[in-house]
C-alpha cells in the first residue's frame, strides 16, 4: 500500500502533497564533511515519503504508518519534544516555512520508508528533506535545492542544536535517478557521476555491533582538524589548502592524534575526488584501489573502525570477484558496503556465516540499486 492510500485510510482525505527523498550511502569522504571537505554519495532505492493534506482547523496530525504511531499538536506550538522523536523533523520543517501560528489551518501527515535506521544511511536526512520539500510546497516558498538545504540546516541547528552544513542533505536533495553525487562542503557544489555498476552487485552489511554514542568522538577529531589547521597558520585558508608534507614540519610538535587525523583528513579528500574521476571515466579497478585505502586509513589514521568492521572488509578482499569493501557511516561498528560479482555471492554468505561465529554478530545484508528518481509531487486542486 503506498503512502497516498495510507494517507487517506488515517484520515478519509486525500494528501495535498506528496514527496520522498532517498537514503543515501556516502561511500567515501563522509568525514570530512565537518572541515569542508568533500563526500560522494549514492542515493538508493529506499527512501522516505512525506503526505500532507490542509484540515479546517489550526491541529497539527502526524501517523508514522510503518510504525503504526500518532502524534499531534497545533501550529501555535511546534517546539521541539524529545517524546515526538519522529515528528519533530515534520514539525520543525513546519515551522521554518510557517511559524508558530494561531488562527492558520492545520496539516495532516503521514510519513512512510524503507531506509534502514540508525546506520548512517540517511533515514533522518531523507526524513527532514521530504518534510522540508512538502511544506515549502505547501507554503508556495522555492523548491530550488540550495534552500531546501538552508531550511534543512535551519532546522538541525534550531530543533536538534546540530551545527551542519548544506553539504549534509544535499546528495539527498540533488539525487538524479542512477547517478552518484560528488558534493563539495566548501563551496556547496555537486557533481552528478552516473552509475556504470551493471556487472556489480551493491551489498549493505549491518555488522549488528552494539555502538556507543559516537558523536563525542567525531566531534572531538573534527576540533582536530581545526587544531592542526591553526598551527599550520589557519587564516582564510583551510585544511584543504595544506599537504601533509606542511604536517610533517610540525613533527613533534603538533600532538600525533591532531597530525593522524589532520592526515586522514587531507588524504581522504584527494581520494574522493580521485574517486570520483575514477568512476566517471569508468576506471572500476582505480576506484577499488582508492576505496580500499580508504577503509585503510579510516582504521590506522582516524580510529573509526573495529575489529568486527575491519575483518568484515578484509575477509570480503579475499573473495574472487569482489572489487571493493569498506566501512560506511559513522564509524566504531555499523555497516560495510561491498561491490561484487555475481560469482562472489556464495562465497560472500559463506565469509558471513564465519563471521557469526567468530563475533556472535548475525549481520544483516541488503542489496541495494541506484536510486531511481524522485517521483512527482502531487497537488491536488481545492
Amino acid at each position: 500500500m503506498d503512502i497516498t492510500q495510507l494517507h487517506r485510510i488515517e484520515y478519509e482525505a486525500s494528501p495535498d502533497v506528496v514527496t520522498s527523498a532517498p537514503g543515501v550511502v556516502r561511500l567515501i569522504g563522509e568525514h570530512t564533511i565537518g572541515s569542508n571537505g568533500v563526500y560522494l554519495g549514492l542515493p538508493f532505492n529506499r527512501s522516505v515519503s512525506v503526505a500532507m493534506s490542509s484540515r479546517r482547523d489550526s491541529s497539527l496530525r502526524f501517523f508514522a504508518a510503518d510504525a503504526n504511531e500518532r502524534k499531534r499538536t497545533n501550529l501555535g506550538n511546534l517546539k521541539y519534544k524529545r517524546e515526538d522523536r519522529w515528528a519533530n523533523y515534520v514539525k520543525g520543517a513546519l515551522s521554518v516555512y510557517f511559524g508558530e501560528r494561531t488562527g492558520s489551518r492545520g496539516y495532516n501527515v503521514t510519513v512512510s520508508g524503507d531506509v534502514p535506521q540508525g546506520l548512517g544511511l540517511g533515514s533522518s536526512n531523507a526524513l527532514l528533506c521530504a518534510s522540508v520539500r512538502a511544506a515549502a510546497i505547501l507554503a508556495g516558498a522555492s523548491i530550488e535545492p540550495h534552500e531546501l538545504e538552508s531550511a534543512a540546516v535551519e532546522v538541525a541547528k534550531s530543533y536538534f542544536d546540530k551545527d551542519i552544513k548544506n553539504a549534509e542533505y544535499a546528495a539527498a536533495l540533488r539525487a538524479h535517478a542512477g547517478h552518484f553525487v560528488l558534493v563539495d562542503a566548501n563551496d556547496g557544489s555537486c557533481r552528478q557521476i552516473p552509475v556504470t555498476l551493471s556487472d556489480y552487485t551493491v551489498l549493505l552489511t549491518d555488522s549488528r555491533v552494539p555502538r556507543p554514542p559516537v558523536d563525542i568522538e567525531l566531534k572531538a577529531r573534527t576540533e582536530d582538524c581545526s587544531r592542526g589547521l591553526a598551527m599550520l597558520g589557519g587564516g582564510t585558508r583551510g585544511l584543504r589548502s595544506y599537504s601533509t608534507d606542511d604536517l610533517d614540519e610540525f613533527m613533534g610538535v603538533m600532538p600525533e592524534h591532531v597530525r593522524r587525523h589532520c592526515t586522514f583528513f587531507m588524504e581522504e579528500v584527494d581520494r574522493t575526488m580521485e574517486a570520483g574521476d575514477a568512476l566517471a571515466r569508468g576506471d572500476l579497478l582505480g576506484f577499488s584501489r582508492i576505496f580500499n585505502k580508504s577503509q585503510a586509513s579510516l582504521r590506522n589514521n582516524y580510529e573509526v573502525s573495529c575489529p568486527e568492521i575491519d575483518w568484515l572488509v578484509k575477509r570480503s578482499l579475499e573473495i574472487d570477484g569482489v572489487l571493493a569493501s569498506r566501512m560506511v557511516g559513522k564509524g566504531f561498528g555499523g555497516c560495510t558496503i561491498t561491490f561484487l560479482a555475481e560469482i562472489a555471492l556464495i562465497e560472500y554468505r559463506k565469509r558471513l556465516e564465519e563471521y557469526e561465529r567468530i563475533f556472535g554478530f548475525r549481520p544483516i545484508v541488503w542489496e541495494i540499486d541506484p536510486w531511481e528518481g524522485l517521483p512527482a509531487d502531487v497537488l491536488d486542486d481545492r
